[in-house]
């Protein structure tokens, strides 16, 4: 079963706006330019850009902008299992990130997701370094988020610029 992309870009565009304007009302933090609400604005228009590409995308196919409200699609075995090893990443990484850290979790998670659902091995390998060095840039240095080293902790200074 799968929602039409009009209904699930609807949805994006909504949740984005809602995040939005509930982050507008977080305190500003004195000596810092951007506060608490800085990330949740930014996820905010993610999402509302990702439905509205949604949306339009539906209604360039030629779908018309009432779509229908549900597609029963059959995928097979796979298809369903996707959904279990998605489970098992979120999983995976709440239960490891204290143990292993941030970078060896991310690498790991990443790269699974990647090759099974993309299945080429070079690819999950690149997105899943590259992509975890951006994250942990993104989250460690720029949002000063307190990521867990693991065992990596004596190379801190070495994996941080």
């Amino acid at each position: 079963m799968k929602f039409d992309d009009g209904v699930n870009g609807l949805f994006a565009v909504l949740v984005g706006v809602a995040m939005i304007v509930y982050s507008i009302s977080f305190p500003a933090m004195a000596h810092i330019d951007y506060g608490p609400g800085f990330f949740p604005t930014l996820v905010g228009a993610g999402f509302v850009l990702a439905g509205g590409a949604l949306i339009a995308r539906r209604v360039f196919a030629g779908g018309g902008a009432i779509p229908g409200l549900v597609h029963l699609r059959a995928n097979g075995l796979r298809g369903f299992a996707g959904f279990f090893v998605m489970l098992g990443a979120v999983l995976f990484y709440v239960l490891l990130v204290e143990s292993l850290g941030f970078l060896l979790t991310a690498v790991i998670v990443v790269f699974s997701l990647v090759y099974w659902f993309d299945r080429r091995l070079w690819r999950a390998v690149a997105v899943a370094i590259v992509g975890t060095f951006v994250f942990h840039s993104f989250f460690y240095q720029i949002m000063s988020a307190p990521l867990p080293w693991g065992p990596l902790e004596p190379y801190a200074g070495i994996l941080s610029w």
